[in-house]
């Protein structure tokens, strides 16, 4: 079993990945193409050198500077792409969380500026120290700090995130290092830079929070009651489908019903659990 939101949350990795590769490989391939005329020309405008381009004048710059220009630009790319990651990753947890409160409506209101993931653990019971190995709750707590990083520029954030990369840093290297199929591209634990960015770390972001949510999925996951999630689901099909039912008749809504529970959420339901629907639209 695991959540329609994972796979959102994937399909959002995948789009960061495709779109900065992407930009990464046009302006190398600018780069190589306009390498002699760069070269010969350092001291001429864009707008003498480009004036096909429709954004020459709005983007007039000496060819020389051109390259210490696109390091800032490519800087603060890599920045807004990481905040979008991290936000990507809160919305995941919340979503995901808010999954379990309606399969379990005892479960509280989490609120909005609680930290995530660690809130969304402690409302469902779930222990950090006993699920998650001590480098991966390492990992959560570089990762929310280098977040903080860029939206705070110093202050309280960067004297934590300095702790973990003094006491922490050579572990986590090394243990990402092995864990990655590739390991590491770029990050490095072990940095005290960590108000820039490189764009081979980000490649390496993705892929350790794709790790860490399949983890995640499958433990909230587990930690919903099996006979009250299909009975949300059901509930969920059948009023999101009522006009159709009639249409369809019993059996029909039966095999879509099914369909619907493991392309959505990998979920397969047993002959016992399926016998307790009528499939003709009544909710308990």
């Amino acid at each position: 079993m695991r959540s329609p939101y994972l796979v959102d949350f994937r399909n959002q990795l995948s789009e960061l990945n495709n779109r900065l590769s992407h930009y990464i490989f046009v302006w190398e391939q600018f780069a190589f193409d306009n390498a002699e005329l760069l070269s010969k020309r350092k001291s001429q405008q864009t707008t003498s050198v480009y004036p096909d381009n429709r954004y020459a004048r709005q983007y007039n710059v000496k060819l020389g500077k051109l390259a210490e220009s696109h390091n800032s630009t490519s800087e603060f790319i890599l920045k807004s792409l990481y905040l979008l990651l991290y936000s990507e990753f809160e919305v995941y947890m919340r979503s995901l969380y808010e999954l379990a409160r309606k399969v379990d409506k005892d479960l509280p209101h989490i609120d909005v500026k609680a930290r995530v993931p660690d809130k969304v653990f402690e409302l469902l019971n779930i222990e950090m120290n006993t699920v998650f190995d001590q480098k991966e709750q390492w990992t959560f707590e570089y990762f929310r700090l280098r977040r903080n990083r860029i939206v705070h520029s110093g202050g309280q954030s960067k004297g934590e995130l300095a702790d973990v990369i003094k006491h922490h840093g050579n572990a986590l290297q090394k243990y990402w290092d092995e864990r990655l199929t590739r390991g590491l591209f770029g990050l490095n634990f072990q940095s005290e830079e960590t108000n820039h960015f490189i764009k081979e770390e980000f490649f390496d972001f993705i892929n350790i929070w794709r790790i860490l949510t399949i983890k995640i999925d499958e433990l909230i996951c587990a930690r919903m009651s099996r006979e009250k999630f299909i009975k949300y689901v059901y509930a969920v099909f059948i009023n999101d489908r009522k006009k159709k039912l009639k249409g369809w008749g019993v059996e029909k809504t039966k095999a879509k019903f099914l369909g619907y529970t493991k392309m959505e959420f990998d979920f397969q339901l047993t002959q016992e659990e399926q016998a307790q629907f009528d499939y003709n639209g009544d909710v308990a």
